[in-house]
């Protein structure tokens, strides 16, 4: 009881500060919702928020975000929709109950998030190579190895970059390792991810150096939790609207598994203990079988050594005995 209990505070934790979707594409505009209809946006790769905004809809419209404007309200109208879809190109989005200042990290929410975007807009011509897709099959405790390798096309090959981990389960994404490179700055590891502690004891990177085209990372004791889809995503620095400025590089499905001797024995117990409550059932009903008619004997006696002895007694009884015996 005291394992669920904490199970569920720590889900409700998990959640009070909402969860980020990553949303990658093909297409130019993607629609998001939020039941608050308050959005904050940053449209740059700096993550500094430039656009604090109400959604307002007429009529039930859609409303397109004004990139030039750094608005996405109808400030001349008064009639505001229930849930109204905002209309967004590539860029990170923040549904709030209430505005934040600062920058804009989809994968550290703060207390005031609801969800959070990340529209990642495709960009084929980042990359020498294509979208890699595999399957791994783990069993609890062992240790897997999750490759990365990115060849840049000359024409991005002097740009700024940050490579993710990113771990999705349905809709909910997690980043497990980020690597952002800048000409201008030191390298940062893990700047843009919000890493659990408890991952983050197991996960390591196993790049060589400080090679900026290789990101492989190891996470080690897997558990049942680390199962998923993790996608190593390469994100562009570049102010070109133009051009998608994500490609996913390699896409890994994980499936962990409980270990065969471990479920053999977990059966081999439960048999046992079935067995167990068998042989007590058993041991039960005969206790039953034999201490019942002796409780019911004790009254069934006594009942018949009185009426024997009332029959002994009455002349007329005897007289009755007397009958059926020449009978």
């Amino acid at each position: 009881m005291v394992l669920q209990c904490f199970a569920l505070l720590v889900f409700f934790l998990s959640r009070s500060h909402g969860h980020t979707e990553f949303i990658y594409t093909a297409k130019e505009e993607v629609k998001l919702f939020c039941r608050t209809n308050t959005w904050q946006i940053s449209t740059k790769s700096d993550h500094i928020i430039d656009v604090n905004c109400t959604v307002e809809c007429v009529h039930g419209e859609p409303l397109k975000l004004n990139n030039t404007l750094k608005s996405c309200s109808n400030k001349h109208s008064d009639k505001v929709g229930e849930k109204c879809p905002l209309i967004a190109s590539s860029g990170f989005f923040r549904c709030v109950t209430a505005l934040d200042s600062g920058f804009l990290f989809p994968f550290k929410p703060s207390p005031n998030t609801v969800t959070s975007y990340i529209v990642a807009t495709a960009n084929e011509e980042m990359t020498t190579k294509s979208e890699e897709r595999s399957s791994v099959e783990l069993t609890v405790g062992e240790e897997i190895l999750l490759n990365c390798s990115v060849i840049f096309t000359e024409e991005y090959n002097s740009r700024d970059f940050v490579v993710y981990w990113i771990k999705t389960i349905e809709k909910n994404s997690n980043c497990v390792y980020s690597y952002e490179f800048d000409t201008h700055i030191a390298i940062k590891y893990n700047h843009h991810c919000n890493v659990q502690e408890e991952l983050l004891s197991r996960i390591s990177n196993q790049t060589e150096g400080q090679n900026r085209n290789i990101h492989n990372i190891r996470i080690s004791n897997v558990t049942e939790s680390d199962a998923g889809q993790y996608l190593c995503a390469l994100q562009m620095h570049t102010n070109d609207k133009t051009k998608g400025m994500w490609k996913i590089i390699n896409n890994i499905t994980v499936s962990v598994h409980k270990d065969k001797a471990s479920e053999i024995a977990a059966n081999s117990a439960d048999d046992e203990s079935y067995g167990d409550k068998s042989s007590t059932n058993v041991e039960s009903l005969i206790r039953l079988c034999v201490t019942l008619p002796i409780i019911l004997g004790v009254p069934i006696t006594v009942i018949v050594v009185y009426l024997r002895k009332k029959f002994k007694t009455s002349p007329r009884s005897q007289a009755m005995e007397l009958q059926i015996m020449q009978q």
